[in-house]
């Protein structure tokens, strides 16, 4: 075994004793941050579309957000009925939030779909959005029906919603337009987004 490879297996070592400790049953515990993150597709949104995603959100989260993230894909499943506005073939996305709903503090939901969404938000009723989050409470869905370049983009605001969801972090307080969590405003910015700015990340 070279030189390195020890090296490597010595702060494999050194970092698992800082982030882990034992609590008062014996059990070892995560220090860190840490979740699993389930990707929920909705019908429509397969789960082969969410694997080919799922390498850039892991590397992303691993650049920008400190902790141990388990990224995890469920199978799609149908929309809630009574989430559905015909009159703007949009869904509700508090209506969707409270379908995904977890009891785990390790847990946490990112829904996701093709189809457009809407929220009560910046004073108008049925808003149309890309996300939609309930902070702190582990749970987000998302859409890609607005973004410019679907497949490439849509790993952004999934960050942009778990850290409201997960941390409860609020918007950018530095609006800073290449920052991941850059309140959109209703003028969405995603193809330049690339960071958490220093007052963002984690």
């Amino acid at each position: 075994m070279n030189r390195t490879a020890v090296k490597q297996i010595i702060i494999l070592c050194l970092s698992l004793v800082l982030v882990c400790c034992k609590n008062s049953s014996g059990k070892v515990e995560c220090l860190c941050p840490h979740a699993t993150i389930c990707l929920q597709p909705y019908e429509g949104f397969s789960k082969e579309e969410v694997e080919k995603i799922l390498p850039i959100l892991q590397e992303k989260l691993e650049e920008n957000v400190y902790g141990m993230w388990n990224v995890k894909i469920n199978d799609p499943i149908e929309f809630p009925k009574h989430s559905y506005i015909s009159s703007m073939n949009r869904y509700k996305g508090i209506s969707l939030l409270n379908n995904l709903k977890t009891n785990s503090k390790d847990t946490v939901i990112i829904g996701l779909t093709h189809s457009d969404l809407c929220a009560d938000v910046h004073n108008k009723k049925n808003y149309g959005i890309v996300g939609y989050s309930l902070v702190n409470r582990n749970v987000s869905i998302v859409s890609d029906k607005r973004l410019k370049d679907k497949r490439m983009m849509i790993w952004k605001p999934i960050i942009h919603e778990f850290m409201h969801s997960f941390f409860g972090k609020p918007h950018c307080p530095n609006d800073d337009p290449k920052c991941f969590l850059k309140d959109a405003k209703g003028k969405g910015n995603f193809e330049i987004q690339d960071y958490l700015c220093n007052s963002c990340r984690m």
